[in-house]
């Protein structure tokens, strides 16, 4: 997976799949939001302290079978409003892994922040997510997590 420390550039087609990401999600628009991975696509959230421990500690692990039923319950669970800022958006050489800064408000709120780590494939001639991890920063955990972050 790509690390901040390697050497990174920016690409318009990985930063439109970041941007699209973000605007689907604050548009409650799921299911649209699941067509950005490939069909075998994996989500994850952890903690950063469980990242670098290496164990397998995580608040959500999901294929997309999964995450279409998260993302349905969610839906009618939260209703808070989310406003996602990504910023930092760097992939390698042949924009198979990428990374991002993130930041998630939550009714007006600050809720989450970290760092997109995804790889990244072609399916159909398209740039896709074969896997998003979601690294949050901070050792606890504030507000449930119903909905992809």
């Amino acid at each position: 997976m790509l690390t901040f420390d390697d050497d990174t550039r920016v690409d318009p087609e990985v930063t439109a799949l970041l941007d699209e990401y973000a605007c689907l999600l604050d548009r409650r628009r799921g299911t649209a939001w699941l067509e950005l991975f490939t069909p075998d696509g994996y989500y994850l959230v952890a903690r950063e302290a469980e990242i670098e421990q290496g164990n397998n500690v995580l608040i959500i692990g999901e294929d997309l079978k999964r995450l279409r039923a998260r993302i349905v319950s969610g839906a009618e669970r939260d209703r808070r409003r989310s406003v996602h800022t990504v910023g930092g958006v760097r992939c390698n050489h042949d924009a198979t892994h990428t990374t991002a800064s993130f930041t998630v408000w939550l009714d007006g709120r600050p809720s989450y922040c970290g760092v997109y780590r995804m790889a990244l494939a072609r399916h159909d001639g398209k740039l896709r997510i074969r896997h998003c991890e979601v690294v949050l920063f901070g050792d606890i955990v504030h507000t449930p997590i119903f909905l992809p972050v």
